[in-house]
């Protein structure tokens, strides 16, 4: 019996193998590469280089001369020019982006600067920042996968906004406990984020119930 000839691989399955060789390279290189780098730590040496020689005073509050710290935040966190550019119907992957990395800006902000005595205040207030991050992510991947029903997509960002509300009121409340100008300093930054994540979520919301247009999935993909 002859044996039967081999086909011989086309263009297009060349190419396909190609492809998936260059995607496991890619995947290869990215998993050594962050298990490599501590993002946070990285994030943490940068702001703290930004705090550390500043001392603050009633003149510099009352004058309004925040330093190297308000700028810092203010250029990583909360300039305002980003978050208004995010008002339209039509960038809800972006208003999910830009919340998910504001929360986890916050987080990495609030226990590299913040002095000893509001570790545990900080601590308790943060936990709200960890789950709203996480119903955050889980609405942004629900939405892409377009797994998610309205209704359960409006559950999560409602749980989402409710954990930033919190975080927010839980720890102005920390700071009137507080003199510590350090704290200060950095939680006024940290509240005035907040009030800006819970107006672009609002937005947000809005973005979500548009998308779906009274039906239980996304109907608009160019959105998404």
């Amino acid at each position: 019996m002859s044996k039967a000839t081999p086909t011989p691989k086309t263009h297009a399955e060349d190419d396909t193998a190609f492809d998936d060789w260059l995607a496991a390279a890619d995947t290869a290189t990215l998993e050594r590469v962050e298990a490599a780098i501590d993002l946070d730590a990285g994030c943490a040496a940068i702001f703290a280089a930004a705090v550390v020689p500043e001392t603050v005073t009633e003149d510099d509050t009352d004058n309004g001369h925040w330093g190297h710290l308000d700028t810092a935040l203010r250029e990583a966190a909360d300039s305002i020019a980003p978050w208004l550019a995010l008002r339209s119907l039509f960038v809800l992957p972006h208003q999910l982006d830009k919340a998910i990395t504001t929360t986890r800006t916050m987080t990495v902000v609030g226990r590299a600067l913040l002095p000893d005595s509001m570790r545990i205040p900080w601590g308790l207030a943060s936990d709200f920042l960890t789950d709203c991050n996480a119903h955050l992510a889980r609405l942004k991947h629900g939405l892409l996968r377009r797994d998610l029903s309205r209704q359960e997509a409006i559950a999560l960002h409602d749980r989402a906004l409710a954990d930033i509300t919190n975080f927010r009121a839980a720890f102005q409340q920390a700071l009137c406990t507080t003199t510590h100008p350090k704290a200060h300093q950095v939680g006024e930054r940290l509240v005035s984020t907040a009030e800006m994540l819970v107006v672009l979520l609002r937005w947000t919301r809005d973005s979500i119930t548009y998308i779906f247009e009274d039906s239980e999935c996304p109907t608009t993909v160019s959105v998404l």
